[in-house]
């Protein structure tokens, strides 16, 4: 189920039964349980996905968390390299992200997509690499995103799921004209190859959202690259995640995932809005800055 429509075509409206509410309210206090996992699955020899999360800590109100999977391709070895500059630039431009989120968040995967582009088209072993990207940032009561390629992002909440990117692949072009059922992308022979990557065009154009989400104690979100939703549906990663904190969903997804054959890297980052706890119980923030690798 796509939520992008509902989410920012339905002004004025009412939500349907069951659907998210997008509007604004006053702003929810919540901590933010976060984590990542990456796998080379049970067939590549090498694991070309990059991923962080970058957490700045403190109260709903002034922390943040960003949270950036990666998937990589190429020939050997350049698809780790495409992501890890791309998760490197990124984690460079932390600051610029947290100061203008909606800017920030586009200009650091157009400034990885240059970065990339420079050392493929400057080294021959390298040429043609490419990664996709997709990055979101929890801050101030809202989320914000952008994304380039077929990784995708998730929400959760109500119990229901809701797929908050747009594949760029050819079989989603095929989707939206019309000419394939929803059903039959997931089994079409095509369905991995994309029509948008950083790193293989000199410019490219990133998706992101018209405007912030507003976020909801009890949300949650899945990042993810397409070694995961090939091989479990939809439902199945909410049934997952719902009942279970950050680092066991991670684990139990790629334990599926390996268990259905594991054909591609799998790699998953998840934050869930967890309602705030009385101050007085709350950990004392250690770092101003924590990356996971």
């Amino acid at each position: 189920m796509n939520f992008l429509s509902r989410v920012f075509g339905r002004a004025g409206k009412e939500p349907a039964a069951g659907e998210p509410d997008a509007r604004p309210r006053e702003l929810p206090a919540f901590t933010v349980d976060c984590d990542l996992l990456s796998d080379v699955g049970c067939v590549r020899a090498h694991n070309e996905d990059s991923a962080r999360i970058l957490r700045s800590p403190g109260n709903h109100r002034a922390a943040a968390h960003l949270l950036v999977v990666a998937d990589g391709m190429g020939g050997y070895n350049a698809g780790n390299i495409a992501s890890a500059l791309c998760v490197e630039t990124i984690e460079e431009s932390y600051a610029e992200i947290r100061r203008d989120p909606e800017r920030g968040l586009k200009h650091s995967l157009e400034a990885a997509n240059a970065r990339i582009y420079k050392q493929s088209t400057s080294n021959p072993e390298n040429a043609g690499m490419g990664t996709t990207c997709t990055a979101l940032l929890l801050q101030g009561g809202y989320a914000y995103s952008a994304h380039v390629g077929d990784s995708r992002l998730y929400l959760l909440r109500g119990g229901g799921i809701y797929l908050m990117s747009e594949d760029h692949s050819q079989v989603m072009e095929m989707v939206r004209s019309g000419l394939l059922d929803p059903g039959e992308a997931r089994h079409h022979p095509d369905k991995n190859v994309i029509t948008r990557a950083l790193g293989r065009q000199q410019e490219v154009e990133v998706s992101t959202w018209r405007e912030p989400m507003p976020v909801r104690a009890g949300d949650g979100f899945i990042v993810c690259c397409d070694g995961l939703y090939n091989d479990i549906e939809d439902e199945e990663i909410c049934d997952v995640v719902q009942p279970r904190n950050a680092s066991s969903a991670c684990q139990e997804l790629i334990r599926i995932a390996k268990e259905r054959g594991g054909s591609d890297n799998i790699t998953i980052a998840v934050a869930r809005l967890l309602p705030a706890e009385p101050a007085s119980s709350q950990l004392k923030a250690t770092r101003e800055v924590e990356a996971l690798p």
